[in-house]
Protein backbone atom coordinates (compact mmCIF):
# COMPACT_ATOMS: atom_id res chain seq x y z
CA UNK A 1 0.00 0.00 0.00
CA UNK A 2 2.95 2.52 0.67
CA UNK A 3 4.52 1.56 -2.66
CA UNK A 4 1.33 2.51 -4.48
CA UNK A 5 0.80 6.03 -2.19
CA UNK A 6 4.27 7.05 -3.42
CA UNK A 7 3.78 5.93 -6.86
CA UNK A 8 0.37 7.93 -6.84
CA UNK A 9 2.20 10.80 -5.11
CA UNK A 10 4.81 10.66 -7.83
CA UNK A 11 2.29 10.66 -10.87
CA UNK A 12 0.08 13.83 -9.13
CA UNK A 13 3.50 15.71 -9.12
CA UNK A 14 4.67 15.06 -12.61
CA UNK A 15 0.96 15.20 -14.13
CA UNK A 16 0.43 18.48 -12.48
CA UNK A 17 3.87 19.86 -13.58
CA UNK A 18 2.83 18.87 -16.99
CA UNK A 19 -0.54 20.53 -16.87
CA UNK A 20 1.39 23.78 -15.81
CA UNK A 21 3.60 24.01 -18.41
CA UNK A 22 0.78 23.22 -21.01
CA UNK A 23 -1.22 26.32 -19.78
CA UNK A 24 1.82 28.26 -19.65
CA UNK A 25 3.15 27.06 -23.41
CA UNK A 26 -0.37 27.67 -24.51
CA UNK A 27 -0.81 31.09 -23.65
CA UNK A 28 2.31 32.25 -25.31
CA UNK A 29 1.69 30.07 -29.07
CA UNK A 30 -2.27 29.25 -28.81
CA UNK A 31 -1.77 27.84 -32.03
CA UNK A 32 -0.10 24.73 -30.60
CA UNK A 33 -3.28 23.88 -28.85
CA UNK A 34 -1.53 22.15 -26.11
CA UNK A 35 -4.84 21.87 -23.55
CA UNK A 36 -7.48 21.10 -26.12
CA UNK A 37 -6.92 17.61 -27.42
CA UNK A 38 -7.21 14.23 -27.04
CA UNK A 39 -4.00 13.85 -24.99
CA UNK A 40 -4.20 16.50 -23.03
CA UNK A 41 -7.86 15.35 -22.22
CA UNK A 42 -6.39 11.76 -21.68
CA UNK A 43 -3.81 13.30 -18.93
CA UNK A 44 -6.26 15.38 -17.80
CA UNK A 45 -8.25 12.39 -16.56
CA UNK A 46 -4.95 10.36 -15.00
CA UNK A 47 -4.30 13.61 -12.76
CA UNK A 48 -8.03 13.42 -11.69
CA UNK A 49 -7.93 9.72 -11.17
CA UNK A 50 -4.26 9.99 -9.42
CA UNK A 51 -5.10 12.86 -7.13
CA UNK A 52 -8.43 11.60 -6.21
CA UNK A 53 -6.86 8.28 -5.37
CA UNK A 54 -3.81 9.66 -3.54
CA UNK A 55 -6.77 11.59 -0.84
CA UNK A 56 -8.70 8.25 -0.84
CA UNK A 57 -5.64 6.15 0.63
CA UNK A 58 -4.34 9.52 2.29
CA UNK A 59 -7.63 9.32 4.76
CA UNK A 60 -7.78 5.65 4.49
CA UNK A 61 -4.10 5.58 5.99
CA UNK A 62 -4.95 8.27 8.52
CA UNK A 63 -8.14 6.90 9.81
CA UNK A 64 -6.09 3.87 10.34
CA UNK A 65 -3.52 5.83 12.41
Amino acid sequence: MNKIRKLLSHLTLILALMFLTFLVLDQFNPLMNFVDNDISRVLLALLCLSGALQSILGWIADTKA
